[in-house]
């Protein structure tokens, strides 16, 4: 956890320093009160990372969540981004996932799955999610 606090907190930083060069992103631990208007209207408040058929050819993983509302404003599109990691915290796949309805609502279940299966599925260790604002 305290990896992810790191990632979160120096993405915030790079954002920050590159302003209109990447997207602003916002993760599980970030405070509410330094969300400013730029930022995504909504954050991931819960994830797991979840593994079916353990220790065969067709393993696979995914991050299995919900994206709450941070603020009072319409959304009609969100992206979840997430980067697993093997050993050493070694990046194995960024995957991206539009969250099909987020019209209705204040919180919405997300499933973001990683590319590879079997021994490329067991390398997975960990991962860092966030919620991407779409341009």
């Amino acid at each position: 956890m305290r990896r992810r606090r790191l990632l979160s907190t120096a993405g915030t930083i790079a954002s920050t320093a590159l302003a209109g060069c990447s997207a602003p992103v916002l993760g599980p631990d970030d405070e509410d009160d330094t969300r400013d208007d730029d930022g995504p209207p909504a954050r991931v408040v819960e994830s797991e990372l979840v593994r079916e058929h353990v220790g065969t050819d067709e393993e696979t993983v995914a991050v299995e969540g919900i994206v709450e509302r941070t603020r009072d404003e319409a959304i009609t599109y969100l992206e979840v981004r997430v980067e697993f990691y093997g050993d050493d915290e070694e990046v194995l796949d960024t995957t991206v996932e539009h969250l099909d309805d987020v019209t209705e609502g204040d919180r919405w279940p997300f499933t973001v799955v990683f590319s590879g299966v079997g021994e490329a599925a067991a390398r997975v260790t960990d991962y860092d999610v966030e919620v991407v604002r779409n341009p």
